[in-house]
C-alpha cells in the first residue's frame, strides 16, 4: 500500500523542467553544430539580424531553435 505522499506523486504530471539559461552564446553554437568558432558567430549574426535584434540585445535558445528547426528540448539537453 503506498503512502498519500507517494499517491500525491504518481497523480500529477512531469514537469517541464526549466533551462538553466535561456541566452545562447556563439560557444553553445559551436558545440552543437560541430562547426568552427567562426562559422558559430557568422550564424549568430546572421540570426540576430533575422530577428532584428540590437547589438545590445542576447540571442534566446528558442530564437536559435526556430531559426534552424531544432527542438528546443534537443538543445537545453545539450547545453547541461
Amino acid at each position: 500500500m503506498q503512502s498519500d505522499e507517494e499517491n500525491r506523486e504518481d497523480s500529477f504530471p512531469q514537469k517541464r523542467s526549466l533551462p538553466s539559461r535561456v541566452v545562447i552564446y556563439p560557444k553553445d553554437i559551436q558545440q552543437l553544430t560541430g562547426k568552427s568558432y567562426r562559422y558559430a558567430l557568422e550564424l549568430n549574426k546572421e540570426i540576430r539580424k533575422y530577428f532584428r535584434k540590437k547589438k545590445h540585445h542576447l540571442l534566446t535558445i528558442y530564437e536559435f531553435a526556430d531559426y534552424t528547426g531544432i527542438n528546443p528540448e534537443i538543445i537545453i539537453t545539450h547545453l547541461k
